[in-house]
């Protein structure tokens, strides 16, 4: 069933015991808007926790309510409630999938245009840029007095799912959005300057790595991101954010991907990005078995890199 924001709150205000889930591999859209919903649910009175895969990735950790989260179902208590955040299909809860259809009650607030309506209860606004926007919405709804805090994790949700305002899903909504959480007291400077402005040394030499073996045919760019990388340059999994907006700035390239080697050797995840006429999430992931958005979208294929480095090529060679 869809339901309007105003709809969800109430459905919310209905429970006590609440766990807000974001999907894998978590980015500033998911940990953003989970731990601001989380601590507008506190706020309330209600139990609850924020659970993302592998906790709240590193170059994310200045970020407020950092106590509300908690990685790898390692919860205080035994949720009763689960709402599902920035969440495109089941699949991508990880390893909270199960944890998350043990619930009673489910429900769903996200944006992507390939989501197939997992909750009991599911708002979905595909046009959205970020769903930091509807949990803005959302907090409101709630009745919930907007905090600093809550203003910061969103102000970093949205910012992060439109490149800092760069990207075509930026809408009026957007900047009103974000306008609303620097009312609130949201420090544009420093919540950038942690997301887009700063790198370990680690994640720097992981970047220049991947560059260096940069692929180009035609319109398209790839890269790979292997484990001997991640060892070499001493970074973690999610140092790999954002490379592969380096291959998507190429000049005359309209789709790149990011190939990042997963730990056991047999399976590889891609980051894709586009530009018009370009629809990666309907025309390369969602045949594949990923999903996203317009724009950047995401895979995992079950087999070796090289090999799947090829599957995902010959898909991305139709398209162009």
């Amino acid at each position: 069933m869809n339901v309007t924001i105003p709809e969800l709150a109430g459905w919310l205000k209905g429970f006590d015991d609440i766990a807000v889930f974001g999907h894998r591999a978590p980015d500033g859209d998911a940990c953003g808007s989970c731990a601001a919903v989380t601590l507008a649910l506190r706020a309330l009175g209600k139990r609850a926790c924020a659970c993302l895969p592998g906790g709240m990735p590193e170059y994310l950790r200045f970020l407020p309510g950092q106590e509300c989260v908690v990685a790898d179902g390692d919860l205080p208590f035994a949720p009763r409630c689960a709402l599902a955040v920035d969440v495109s299909a089941p699949d991508m809860l990880g390893d909270d999938r199960a944890l998350f259809e043990a619930c009673e009650a489910r429900a769903v607030l996200d944006h992507h245009e390939s989501n197939p309506f997992f909750g009991q209860v599911n708002h979905v606004e595909p046009e959205r840029a970020a769903a930091g926007e509807m949990a803005l919405l959302l907090i409101k709804a709630l009745g919930v007095a907007l905090t600093k805090d809550m203003a910061s994790c969103l102000f970093a949700a949205v910012s992060s799912d439109t490149g800092n305002f760069n990207y075509s899903n930026t809408t009026a909504e957007t900047f009103e959005a974000a306008a609303a959480c620097v009312r609130a007291g949201a420090d544009v400077d420093r919540i950038t300057g942690y997301i887009y402005r700063t790198r370990t040394e680690a994640r720097t030499r992981l970047l220049g790595l991947a560059l260096a073996e940069l692929h180009r045919e035609g319109k398209v760019a790839w890269a790979c991101v292997t484990n001997a990388m991640f060892e070499r340059a001493g970074a973690l999994r999610c140092d790999t954010e954002r490379i592969v907006n380096y291959l998507i700035e190429i000049e005359g390239v309209e789709i790149a991907a990011l190939a990042t080697e997963q730990e056991d050797g047999a399976s590889a995840k891609f980051s894709l990005r586009s530009v018009a006429p370009y629809n990666v999430a309907r025309d390369v992931a969602q045949p594949l078995g990923g999903g996203g958005h317009e724009r950047a979208a995401g895979i995992t294929i079950h087999r070796p890199l090289a090999e799947a480095v090829d599957v995902v090529l010959s898909r991305v060679r139709e398209v162009v």
